[in-house]
């Protein structure tokens, strides 16, 4: 009894409670990186996203011009990430992806700090400051867009939730930094501010500014979208259509298993309690609205499983805030109910299978001879030659000018009726091909057998001549 009192009283002090926080996320950092680095060096990352923005960066880091050869356009006609560029002397200090990986998994995780400021300015115990920075920093949306390559959105998360703690601690400079920091990471960012703005909505002491943050972060969000179809030649690509019925929209946020895992996935994360908060409703149903509602949806978008939730993780947080002040007013023991929000959260991660539970499985870190053999060949293709390869491969060829992403597709020739070929932008020189059996849907966007079949019939008609190979490893020059 004496310990367990010794304790509580240690967590009563703010300096205890922040030091140990500080520590977590230094662990978390490190099982962060860990999580992204070893899953992009076990070729289980892509050409979207993360070769895209690995070329990206690398052009920035060179003072190349920022054309995208795997979506064919300038970088800005797809996202306007015009914060980008400011990560690009990372690449002078390590030329190498992994530094863009262990990047965003520290800059997210540190974000969990101004949860805790923030919870302090909410006049919330170190205890529960502690928890809710604990609750924050591994949630589930955060996870896999960790585990899921990088995004510039990731980036956009942890300014945001930054911007609440300055806004509410009243440090203005700083603010306005993080505001225009924000709105510059990604088009939607602006839509995020608006989220927060109908969770301010229903706080009598922010409700002007919560207008203003609704209004302006529509107004932001629409203006970066208008800007993006001047610079694509295609217009913007994700520019979402309605159908108007309020029946109907209502319906389509829970018209599949996916969107109806996102909602339990994402109050059950903190017990369903911001439940208590109308803005929180308001806030999702706005933020899930983007991708769950238009009649031409890109499924990617709408599972829980890639980074467009994390956004999820600031948005449902500040309406815990709000939750718990609520049943703090209701003289219910906070410390005992963010004890047991804890205790869930880890329950969840343990049932759940969430992305960190990956790095206490052997396989994950294991290296197959197939990726050995890939990375020796990757040595034999000069430097800076164009190179056309599969989405798997793309992310580890990509710091070039020109690296093109291999389509399967069915087509006709004179000695070929309704024939696998393998399709591709530009005149790249080389083709990289590994032929280990059992690869994903995900790695070559088509099954092993036509993907094989592909590359059988390109050799066939001289379309590719092998130049060297390691094992399953081809590299072949390209013919026209």
């Amino acid at each position: 009894m004496a310990l367990l009192n010794k304790l509580l009283k240690l967590f009563k002090d703010d300096k205890f409670s922040f030091r140990l926080l500080t520590f977590w996320l230094i662990v978390l950092s490190i099982l962060y990186s860990l999580l992204a680095v070893l899953r992009h060096v076990h070729f289980q990352s892509g050409a979207f996203d993360l070769g895209i923005y690995d070329q990206a960066l690398w052009q920035y880091a060179h003072f190349i011009f920022p054309y995208n050869t795997i979506k064919e356009k300038f970088i800005l006609g797809d996202h306007l990430n015009l914060t980008l560029p400011l990560l690009s002397p990372l690449y002078w200090l390590w030329g190498n992806v992994n530094i863009l990986l262990i990047f965003q998994a520290v800059f997210i995780t540190f974000s969990s700090i101004a949860v805790y400021k923030t919870a302090g300015i909410r006049k919330f115990s170190p205890f529960v400051c502690l928890c809710l920075s604990f609750i924050y920093s591994i949630f589930w949306g955060i996870q896999f867009a960790v585990s899921f390559d990088f995004h510039p959105v990731i980036i956009g998360v942890a300014l945001l939730t930054w911007l609440v703690y300055f806004f509410e601690g009243k440090k203005w400079k700083l603010f306005w930094v993080a505001l225009i920091l924000m709105l510059l990471t990604q088009e939607n960012m602006g839509i995020a501010l608006a989220c927060i703005g109908f969770i301010y909505l229903f706080r009598k002491e922010h409700r002007k500014a919560a207008v203003i943050f609704i209004i302006g972060g529509l107004i932001a969000s629409l203006t970066s979208v208008k800007i993006i179809s001047l610079l694509s030649p295609t217009g913007y690509e994700y520019f979402p259509t309605f159908d108007l019925n309020p029946i109907h929209l209502f319906l389509k946020y829970f018209d599949s298993s996916d969107k109806r895992l996102v909602w339990f996935y994402s109050f059950s994360w903190f017990s369903f309690l911001p439940l208590l908060s109308p803005g929180t409703i308001l806030a999702v149903l706005l933020d899930l609205s983007q991708y769950f509602l238009p009649q031409k949806q890109f499924g990617h978008m709408v599972t829980p499983f890639l980074h467009e939730r994390a956004i999820l993780a600031p948005i449902i947080t500040l309406g815990l805030f709000d939750a718990l002040a609520f049943l703090k007013k209701l003289k219910l023991n906070l410390t005992l109910i963010v004890t047991l929000l804890v205790l869930s959260v880890l329950f969840q991660q343990f049932i759940f299978h969430f992305p960190l539970n990956k790095l206490s499985k052997p396989d994950y870190w294991k290296n197959g001879t197939w990726m050995n053999d890939d990375e020796k060949l990757f040595k034999e293709i000069p430097q800076g030659a164009s190179v056309a390869a599969a989405q798997d491969i793309v992310p580890h060829l990509s710091q070039r000018k020109e690296v093109y992403l291999l389509y399967p597709r069915i087509k006709d020739f004179k000695n070929c009726k309704g024939c696998w070929w393998l399709e591709f932008a530009g005149k790249p020189t080389f083709m990289f091909i590994d032929k280990h059996p059992n690869q994903l849907v995900t790695q070559l966007l088509e099954s092993n057998e036509n993907f094989q079949g592909a590359v059988r019939n390109m050799e066939r008609l001289g379309k590719i001549i092998k130049i060297k190979s390691v094992n399953d490893a081809v590299l072949y020059k390209i013919v026209y």
